[in-house]
């Protein structure tokens, strides 16, 4: 019986990039995912310790993957699409629960942040499918808006925990909600201005 040429060249290109998909920098992105419902049931458990604990892990990794991938060349397409989703689970997954009056946190993130970074990660997310449903597959890089916003975001959120964690209630977190309001809308203006230079364009 003869072997089907095709399929043993199919199952050799798998094999031939299985070890770049699942390199380093790839797993600790899907590590970072894993993170997420270890997080959020901390929290529901007002386990606050722990909770800060693995958002920073995950934080840690975050920066880790994104400089093994610089400096010893293991950017992938599936890594360009995975680290952008693993931001955005963390991210949205926090805000949410930390935004949640229920939950009776000494400091809550303001329902219109919360509202503002939900709406903002859609749009981008629907806009991003819809341009490459009708122009086809494309990775869009982070903007220096996007960094910033995420950074903020990282920064934020951290500060919540912490200082629930501490028991303690900040009124300066206000700013830090304002802050990340401001620059949140601004990414979000610069995203569709690209997306509107691709499609003119």
């Amino acid at each position: 019986m003869k072997k089907d040429p095709s399929g043993g060249l199919a199952a050799e290109r798998v094999e031939q990039y299985r070890p770049s998909i699942l390199n380093l920098a790839n797993q600790l992105t899907i590590l970072r995912i894993m993170f997420v419902p270890v997080f959020v049931i901390l929290l529901v458990y007002n386990e606050l310790g722990w909770g800060l604990a693995v958002f920073l892990a995950a934080g840690l990794s975050d920066g880790l993957d994104g400089l093994i991938a610089r400096q010893f060349g293991k950017k992938t397409s599936v890594g360009a699409i995975l680290d952008p989703i693993a931001d955005k689970l963390l991210m949205s997954c926090s805000i949410v629960v930390l935004a949640l009056p229920q939950m009776g946190f000494a400091n809550a993130v303001p329902t219109w942040l919360m509202l503002l970074v939900i709406f903002r990660d859609v749009f981008i997310l629907l806009g991003g499918l819809a341009f490459i449903l009708t122009h086809g597959f494309r990775v869009f890089p982070p903007t220096w808006a996007g960094k910033v916003s995420t950074a903020l975001q990282l920064v934020t959120l951290f500060s919540v925990l912490f200082y629930n964690w501490l028991g303690v209630v900040e009124p300066g977190l206000y700013f830090l909600f304002i802050l990340t309001g401001v620059v949140t809308v601004v990414s979000g203006v610069q995203y569709l201005h690209i997306v509107r230079k691709l499609v003119e364009g």
